[in-house]
């Protein structure tokens, strides 16, 4: 387990992540936030607001590539 310490609005979170999700995780934060420590809870929730409309994509894509596949 690999511990990220980080400020979300005026609080200070420490999370635990599994060694591999974590080199991911810090990876894809960096490209949100690029390097930083402390975020607001705006930037937060627009991150996440943005990350579920990829996921979304990504499974709508999905199911448009399954789709395609079950027509064989």
């Amino acid at each position: 387990m690999s511990k990220l310490s980080l400020q979300v609005g005026a609080k200070d979170f420490d999370i635990k992540l599994d060694e591999g999700f974590y080199d991911f995780f810090i990876e894809d934060f960096k490209k949100v936030f690029d390097d930083k420590k402390s975020i607001e809870v705006r930037e937060l929730l627009r991150a996440y607001v943005q990350k579920s409309y990829d996921e979304y994509q990504d499974r709508e894509k999905i199911k448009q590539l399954y789709e395609s596949i079950e027509r064989f």
